[in-house]
Parts: structure tokens; sequence; C-alpha cells
């Protein structure tokens, strides 16, 4: 058997290239999930501010 230090080498940098474009892309997949939860968020935010309005004014209006 060959053992080839260059391609020993070749392999360990494949595998380290690997990791990292994982955790690129882990990074990658995070930050999306936190764009989506803060557009839900805000749009319950502003639904629940529509109703708290609305009950505010029938409150007021019946006396």
């Amino acid at each position: 058997m060959d053992f080839n230090i260059t391609k020993i080498g070749g392999f360990i940098v494949l595998i380290l290239i690997y990791l990292l474009v994982r955790k690129f892309f882990k990074k990658v997949a995070d930050v999306t999930e936190k764009i989506g939860e803060s557009t839900e968020n805000t749009e319950e935010l502003n639904r629940l501010k529509t109703k708290i309005i609305l009950l505010e004014q029938k409150i007021n209006n019946n006396p």
C-alpha cells in the first residue's frame, strides 16, 4: 500500500471544506428563520393591537 502524503492532505482539506460549508449554511438557515419569525410576530402584534383598539372603543361607547 502506497500512502501518498498529498492524497491524505487533500482528503483532510476536503473534509475541512465540507465542515466549513455545512457550518456556513447552518448560519444562513438560522438567520432566515429569525427573519421569518420576526415578520410573523409583527403581523400578529398589529392584529392584536387593532383588536385592543376596537375593544377599547366598544368599552368607551357603552356607558
